[in-house]
C-alpha cells in the first residue's frame, strides 16, 4: 500500500478513459448501408472510400466492445483497492491530513463516487470528515486520529459491500437479526434519538409490535424485551450497535 495514491490515480484515469470509449455512439445504420452497397459489387473510387469508412466503423465498434469489458475489470479493481483504503498521508496539520506523496486525484473521487453512488463527485462529504484531492479534513471537534480511523472504515466497508464481500454493515445487521426483540427495541431507540427508560421502551414496543405481542403473554414479552435491551447494552453488542449506527450515515449519503 506504499504506492496507494499512485495506484488509485492510475486506475481512476483508466476508468474514465474506458468509460468515454464505452459511451461512444456507434453508427450501426451507416455501417449496414455501406456493407449492403459493397455486397452489391459497387466499384471505383466510391468503393475504396466506403471500404475505408467501413473499416473505421468496425474498429470503433470493436473498441467500444473491448472498453465495456475492460471497464468492468477496472471498476472491480478500484473497488478492491478502496476496500483496503489506505491513502499515503502526511503528519496532520491540526484536523487536516494532507497527502504524503502524489495527492489522490479528483478523477479518483469522481470515479469511486460514480461507482458507489451512481453520480461522480469531486469529493466525499461525510458529517465527520471530507475526502478530496487536497486531503482529509476532520469537521467535528473530536480526536482527528479516531475520526480518521472511523471514516476510512466506512469507505472500506462500503466498497466491500458493493463487491459482495463480507462487511461490518451486513455482519452487524445479521447479528441483530438473530435477536428479534432487539430489533423491536433498536427501532424504538433509533427513532427516539434519546435515552429512554425501560418502561417507555416497553410501552412503545407494545404499540409497534402489537401483532406479535398478541401471541404471547405480557410477562413473557416483557422479559424477552428486557433481555434484548441487555443484549444491546452489553459491551460486545454495544460495539455492534455503534457500528450499525455508523453505517446508517453512509446509507444516508447513498441517498443524497
Amino acid at each position: 500500500m506504499e504506492r496507494f495514491n499512485e495506484r488509485a490515480n492510475a486506475l481512476a484515469s483508466e476508468y474514465w478513459r474506458l468509460k468515454h470509449l464505452a459511451s461512444k455512439e456507434e453508427d450501426e445504420e451507416r455501417l449496414e448501408e455501406i456493407e449492403r452497397l459493397l455486397e452489391k459489387g459497387i466499384g471505383g473510387k466510391l468503393r475504396e472510400k466506403l471500404e475505408r469508412e467501413a473499416r473505421l466503423l468496425r474498429q470503433a465498434r470493436e473498441e467500444r466492445s473491448n472498453a465495456m469489458r475492460n471497464l468492468e475489470i477496472v471498476k472491480n479493481e478500484l473497488l478492491e483497492l478502496t476496500a483496503e483504503f489506505a491513502p499515503n498521508l502526511d503528519i496532520a496539520e491540526g484536523s487536516f491530513f494532507p497527502y504524503d506523496s502524489e495527492p489522490l486525484s479528483e478523477d479518483f473521487f469522481r470515479a469511486i463516487t460514480d461507482i458507489l453512488f451512481g453520480k461522480p463527485e469531486k469529493s466525499i462529504e461525510l458529517k465527520e470528515a471530507s475526502f478530496s484531492k487536497e486531503g482529509i479534513k476532520v469537521k467535528i471537534d473530536a480526536s482527528p486520529l479516531s475520526i480518521l480511523d472511523h471514516v476510512i472504515t466506512i469507505l472500506q466497508e462500503t466498497a466491500k459491500k458493493k463487491l459482495g464481500l463480507p462487511n461490518k454493515m451486513d455482519d452487524s445487521w445479521r447479528k441483530l437479526a438473530q435477536k428479534e426483540y432487539a430489533f423491536v427495541a433498536l427501532n424504538v431507540l433509533v427513532n427516539a434519538e434519546q435515552a429512554l427508560p425501560f418502561e417507555e421502551v416497553k410501552r412503545i414496543s407494545h404499540e409497534n409490535d402489537n401483532e406479535f405481542k398478541e401471541l404471547v403473554k405480557d410477562a413473557y414479552y416483557d422479559r424477552k424485551l428486557r433481555d434484548a435491551l441487555s443484549f444491546l447494552a452489553g459491551e460486545e453488542r454495544t460495539g455492534i450497535l455503534q457500528e450499525r449506527m455508523s453505517m446508517q450515515k453512509i446509507i444516508k449519503f447513498f441517498r443524497k
